[in-house]
């Protein structure tokens, strides 16, 4: 994806503003590791690219971005599709002029970014990234038209590379099965 996002993004001119302006990001708060479950009802998005485990209720909505915010995969930027406990090593944003941008627009452009997010590095042990910085980091705003545009395309390719991932994971496994089957 990208030198999909090059190719899109890379060229575009438009207004230009800091995510500061284009949305607020929100500190995750922290759990006490005791309380998450191995099952629950709502995920727990952390410091890293997959969920820490899991809780009963949730502190963040649907349809939100989340940047992790410290640890080896600070930076990582992840669109969550479902309700989450957004931790105390997770930045959530939300949208606060809808008619400038929209959560999947914005979502591809900092995945595109993630490098120059994760550029923002401070400390030498565990890295993390301030507030502060990510509120001015560049974002660029292409009219309506164009970011619908731009959220179509990319929207129908992740569906099609999800769907193709779905299709391997089902042969790999009709291969183990097939495999299993010879030496009976």
């Amino acid at each position: 994806m990208s030198a999909l996002y090059h190719e899109i993004f890379g060229s575009l001119v438009a207004q230009t503003l800091k995510l500061g302006q284009v949305a607020e990001i929100i500190k995750g708060k922290q759990i006490n590791g005791t309380e998450l479950l191995e099952q629950g009802d709502y995920y727990v998005m952390n410091g890293g690219t997959i969920p820490s485990g899991w809780l009963n209720r949730y502190n963040t909505e649907a349809n939100t971005i989340s940047i992790s915010e410290g640890g080896n995969s600070f930076g990582y930027v992840q669109y969550n599709t479902s309700r989450y406990w957004s931790g105390g090593h997770c930045y959530s944003l939300k949208i606060l002029h809808l008619q400038k941008t929209s959560d999947l627009y914005l979502y591809h452009f900092l995945k595109w970014q993630e490098e120059n997010i994760m550029a923002l590095r401070i400390g030498s042990g565990l890295p993390n990234m301030q507030k502060k910085d990510l509120l001015r980091f560049p974002v660029i705003l292409p009219t309506i038209i164009q970011r619908n545009k731009i959220v179509s395309i990319l929207s129908a390719i992740e569906e099609k590379v999800s769907c193709e991932i779905s299709i391997t994971q089902y042969f790999v496994k009709q291969k183990e099965y097939l495999l299993s089957q010879m030496f009976i």
